[in-house]
C-alpha cells in the first residue's frame, strides 16, 4: 500500500460507449485496474467524466473543482494527459500543486508530442516549459520521446503501453492463414489496404476486421468485393479471447499520433506475432521477422509479401519470439517501477 496520498487524474472508457474506447482510456483504466488489484490508496478524478457533445468545457470545469479541494489533501498529483488535455489543464494543475508544494508526476499518452511541443507558437512553448515540463517526474510511452525531451528537461522516464500477462498461454506452431485487425476503423490506421490487399490473396485466406468505425470514408459496403469481414466492435473484455482465434494481428497504420499501439502489446500477451508499419515509434517495440514484420506505410505490396510470409515451418519461432518480447509490456513488471518512483519523489 502507497504511504503517499495519491491523487490521479485522466480518462476512463465509458461503458456502452465504443468511441470512448481507445489507447489513453483503456491505459489509464489499465492503470486503476492495477492500483485495485493491489490494493494502493488513492484519489481519482475522472477527467472526461462527460461525453455528450460540447463537454470539453463542463469537464475542464468538473476537473479544476474537484482538484480545488483534493489537491491540498494530497502528496502525490499523477496528471494523464492526452493531446487535447495538455495544453489547457496539464499547466492549471500543476500551477496549484505547486501553491500548495505538492509533487507532481506528468504522463502523456501517445507518440507524438515532440512535434507537437515544436509546433508550438511560443508562449505555449513557453507556458510548457515553466508548467508541467518542469514536472518532479515526466513520463512518455516511447523512447522517441525519452530521447527528445531528455536534452530539454530532467526527471524523463519511460511508461511505456502495458497489458496483464496471460498464465495459460499455450505456444504452438498451429498456422491456420486467419488474420485480424482490432482498433477504431478508419483510413489512417490502413484499412484501405488491407481491403486491397486482401483481393490479391488466395481464397483459404481469413481478415477479419473489428471496431468501431470512424472514418466518415468508411462503412458496411467499403468492404464488399474483398476478402476482408467486417465483424463490428468488441466490447474490451472479449478482445483477448477473439484474439486467440487468429495466427496474426495486422495493423498497417499510418495515424498521426501512433505511439506504441495497444493491440500490439495485447498480441504479444498471447505469443501473436504481427504486421504493422515502419511508422513513428512502431519500429521500437516490433523485431523484423522475428516478432512479426514492419512494412511500408500504405504499400499494398508489401503488406501482401508479409501475410504471405507466414507459414507452418517459421510460425512457432514468430510465436515464441512474441510471447518473450512481451516481457518489455508486462502490466505487473512496469507498474511496480512506476509506483516505486511515486513512493520516492
Amino acid at each position: 500500500m502507497s504511504k503517499n496520498k495519491i491523487l490521479i487524474i485522466g480518462s476512463l472508457p465509458h461503458k456502452n460507449k465504443p468511441n470512448t474506447y481507445g489507447g489513453t482510456t483503456v491505459l489509464m483504466q489499465d492503470f486503476i485496474d492495477y492500483l485495485d488489484d493491489d490494493k494502493i490508496n488513492y484519489k481519482f478524478i475522472q477527467s472526461n467524466k462527460y461525453v455528450f457533445k460540447g463537454a470539453s468545457f463542463i469537464n475542464f470545469i468538473y476537473v479544476l473543482f474537484k482538484s480545488f479541494f483534493l489537491i491540498p489533501f494530497s502528496n502525490v498529483i499523477m496528471l494523464n494527459s492526452s493531446i487535447n488535455g495538455t495544453l489547457y489543464l496539464a499547466p492549471v494543475i500543476f500551477v496549484y500543486s505547486k501553491i500548495f508544494k505538492k509533487k507532481i508526476v506528468f504522463r502523456k499518452f501517445g507518440g507524438a508530442f515532440d512535434i507537437t511541443y515544436s509546433d508550438y507558437p511560443s508562449v505555449l512553448k513557453f507556458i510548457a516549459n515553466v508548467t508541467f515540463l518542469k514536472s518532479d517526474i515526466i513520463y512518455f510511452e516511447t523512447k522517441n520521446l525519452i530521447s527528445f525531451f531528455s536534452k530539454l528537461k530532467k526527471n524523463v522516464k519511460w511508461f511505456p503501453n502495458v497489458r496483464k500477462r496471460n498464465d495459460n498461454v499455450v505456444i504452438d506452431g498451429v498456422f491456420t492463414k486467419r488474420f485480424v485487425f482490432i482498433s477504431h476503423v478508419k483510413l489512417s490506421k490502413g484499412v484501405g489496404e488491407i481491403v486491397e490487399c486482401s483481393k490479391k490473396l488466395p481464397d483459404d485466406y481469413i481478415i477479419d476486421v473489428y471496431g468501431p468505425i470512424s472514418d466518415e470514408n468508411i462503412n458496411h459496403e467499403f468492404f464488399k468485393n474483398s476478402k476482408v469481414n467486417y465483424c463490428g466492435s468488441l466490447k474490451p473484455n472479449d478482445v483477448k479471447f477473439t484474439l486467440t482465434k487468429y495466427d496474426v494481428v495486422l495493423l498497417p497504420t499510418y495515424y498521426s499520433g501512433e505511439g506504441y499501439p495497444g493491440i500490439l502489446i495485447e498480441a504479444y500477451s498471447l505469443g501473436i506475432p504481427v504486421i504493422t508499419t515502419l511508422w513513428k515509434s512502431i519500429p521500437e517495440i516490433v523485431d523484423h521477422n522475428k516478432t512479426g514484420i514492419l512494412i511500408e506505410p500504405k504499400s499494398i505490396s508489401e503488406l501482401e509479401e508479409a501475410i504471405l510470409t507466414f507459414d507452418s515451418s517459421n510460425y512457432l519461432n514468430f510465436r515464441r519470439n512474441a510471447i518473450n518480447k512481451f516481457s518489455d509490456f508486462d502490466r505487473e513488471i512496469v507498474n511496480a517501477k512506476v509506483m516505486e518512483d511515486l513512493e520516492q519523489v
